[in-house]
């Protein structure tokens, strides 16, 4: 019984004992220097150790190393010691040249400069800056060694230190050679900054925005203050080294070097998980020596789930809309607005007893001219006669009144042009309030904007096409018609009053006008002229052509119009064969034309985070404008195949 007192006794403690080893973090740690998502989803690490780490002097491989993204293991690994990259590194040397290094300090400070050099690779690059007074840029970004020593060994003391103007010159530097995918400054300085414009926060975001780590050498004096370079470094993933010897500066520099050589760079394609934040664990196994690692990035293509729209949304510009009395009153003016277009579109378009146009019903003519318009609507009062009034005054200056009523009869609308284009501009004013405040999207007001603009113009474009298709139709029956009347000995008159009486609509209306004009006392040629040019039928207009021609210089008109019906018709069977054998072309061309589209959408709507690359990406953009400009040379092509000239 003792001894099982006693065994309990032991297993307590060592429980008790146990969370001090069993949870400890086994292993040295690796830093992560710098995460480079410039060219995402290809994501690139540099991974450094600490002084005298073990594993930092080994040989690591691929299979040292595993990579987690958000706890999701990642696949197919890149890794090479960054002395081993096929690039150039890009190094800034950026050196205090102010009055306290004068003497010896500042020629240490140029062998050390040199040294540094001669440890990189011969095909890195540098750039040399000097920061006193002002900061001055000795040598641009270059290989050739010769011109670096020259400009290095030129460097002359004196002033105070601009040593945060000195370093963001620096950093800037990055900004010309944005070729160079590696890139470090090296600020050397013995002194306090005193004259700078910039300030410490400013050098750590222009660094972390450029993602340059900054490494700085302190040459220690009296009146030095090393907390800024160490915050700058620290924020870069960088380091600090001081000394209080300037013969030290080389041997420090050469540390530095080796640190840069032998950093490991991990590529890899991210996993791209839909999170704003994605946080990297980095683990290392190399013969029985462990390390890790952590980081995170902002995702650059994060798209946020979509979010229920608010109905009092507004937008930010426009924060006085969350007042109640103007809310009020600007929903008072959309409900007056669409009640002004219903009364428009109820009253306007509905005839007036005293219009001019009644005098004439019984000849079926109407007076489409803008000063007709103008007697019209004497016989209408009120605020909605005077704004079609206005409109009217403002489109017949610009010629729009004559356009939209030949536009308005070809398509067979009763509509005047005036009260037509009252009613455009008023339905899309109504359309840009309402829709913008009520969804406070300006993109979906601005699609649905352009989409009212030009959908009154498709209808009339139909409708006009289809009117005219008719009448086609009807043609060669009407010649048909006119042609026996002539030989039943009527006048070409009564033969023209016969196809008002037989006919059906739209050529009995039309040939109506005709003979309300002849009876009002204008020409048969005239008469039919006008008729030509409402209806835009070049089938009519070889029938006026003939007709005109035959008044002139003779002939059997029978004969003649009959010969005319018999071409429209073997014209209309020619072209019903064409449409029949083209038929496979043009559907396959609807096809491939609708088939990008209907696809992009799909997938927009199916798996948003998949296709948003291609509009969060310049290159996706450029792809899409590519893309589009190919599409619009593919359907000008199908176009050309499929369209027959007759």
């Amino acid at each position: 019984m003792k001894i099982s007192k006693l065994l309990i006794l032991l297993l307590i403690i060592l429980i008790l004992g146990a969370p001090a080893s069993v949870f400890a973090l086994d292993g040295e740690e690796a830093f992560i220097n710098k995460v480079d998502t410039g060219k995402y989803p290809q994501v690139s690490l540099y991974v450094n150790f600490d002084e005298g780490s073990r594993l930092g002097a080994m040989d690591l491989e691929q299979d040292s190393f595993t990579i987690t993204e958000n706890v999701q293991e990642i696949s197919d690994l890149s890794v090479s010691r960054v002395a081993q990259v096929e690039d150039p590194i890009g190094v800034v040397l950026a050196i205090d040249t102010s009055g306290s290094m004068r003497g010896q300090p500042m020629e240490d400070a140029k062998q050390a400069a040199l040294v540094f050099m001669d440890e990189m690779r011969p095909i890195d690059e540098f750039s040399v800056i000097g920061f006193s007074d002002d900061v001055r840029i000795y040598s641009d970004f270059t290989s050739r060694r010769v011109i670096l020593k020259k400009v290095v060994l030129d460097m002359e003391a004196g002033g105070e230190t601009a040593l945060f103007d000195g370093i963001m010159v620096g950093l800037n530097q990055f900004e010309k050679r944005k070729d160079l995918d590696h890139h470090y400054l090296i600020v050397l300085s013995d002194g306090e900054d005193t004259v700078s414009i910039q300030g410490v926060e400013d050098v750590i975001g222009r660094a972390e925005q450029a993602g340059v780590p900054v490494y700085s050498v302190v040459l220690q004096s009296y009146d030095f203050n090393p907390v800024d370079l160490e915050k700058i470094s620290s924020a870069t993933g960088a380091e600090i080294m001081v000394t209080t010897r300037s013969e030290e500066l080389a041997g420090l520099y050469r540390e530095i070097s080796r640190k840069i050589r032998n950093q490991y760079r991990i590529s890899y394609t991210s996993s791209w998980p839909n999170t704003e934040e994605i946080n990297i664990a980095l683990n290392i196994d190399e013969q029985g020596q462990k390390g890790y690692g952590s980081a995170s990035y902002t995702n650059p293509f994060y798209a946020p789930p979509p979010t229920t729209v608010i109905r009092d949304r507004v937008p930010p510009f426009l924060g006085w809309f969350k007042l109640w009395w103007v809310r009020l009153i600007l929903y008072a003016a959309i409900f007056l607005g669409i009640i002004l277009f219903i009364y428009i579109l109820a009253v306007l378009v509905m005839p007036s007893s005293k219009l001019v146009k009644k005098r004439t019903e019984f000849y079926g003519y109407k007076s489409r001219s803008s000063g007709q318009e103008a007697e019209d609507d004497e016989g209408r009062s009120g605020f909605a006669n005077k704004l079609v009034k206005f409109v009217s005054r403002q489109a017949s200056r610009r010629g729009f009144i004559e356009y939209f009523d030949l536009r308005l009869e070809r398509a067979g609308m009763s509509i005047r042009a005036s009260e037509f284009i009252t009613l455009h501009i008023v339905l899309v004013i109504i359309a840009i309030f309402g829709i913008y405040f009520f969804t406070a999207n300006i993109l979906l007001t601005l699609l649905i904007v352009i989409i009212l603009i030009f959908a009154p113009f498709l209808i009339i474009n139909y409708k006009t096409e289809k009117r005219l298709q008719k009448f086609n139709e009807q043609l060669p029956g009407t010649l048909q018609l006119i042609s026996g009347s002539l030989k039943a000995g009527y006048s070409f008159n009564q033969a023209i009053s016969m196809v008002v009486e037989e006919t059906d609509p739209p050529i009995s209306d039309e040939f109506k006008k005709v003979l309300s004009e002849i009876r009002m006392g204008l020409p048969e040629r005239e008469a039919l002229e006008n008729m030509s040019q409402k209806i835009n039928s070049e089938h009519f207009r070889w029938v006026v052509m003939a007709v005109n021609i035959q008044r002139e210089v003779g002939g059997n008109l029978v004969e003649v119009l009959e010969t005319i019906a018999n071409t429209i018709r073997e014209r209309d069977t020619v072209l019903r064969q064409i449409k029949a054998l083209t038929a496979e072309g043009r559907l396959s061309a609807i096809i491939l034309i609708a088939l990008p589209i209907l696809l992009a959408a799909f997938i927009t709507f199916t798996n948003r985070e998949y296709i948003s690359l291609l509009v969060t990406n310049t290159l996706g953009l450029v792809m899409i404008g590519v893309s589009a400009l190919l599409m619009l040379a593919g359907i000008i092509w199908i176009i050309k195949i499929v369209r027959v000239e007759y």
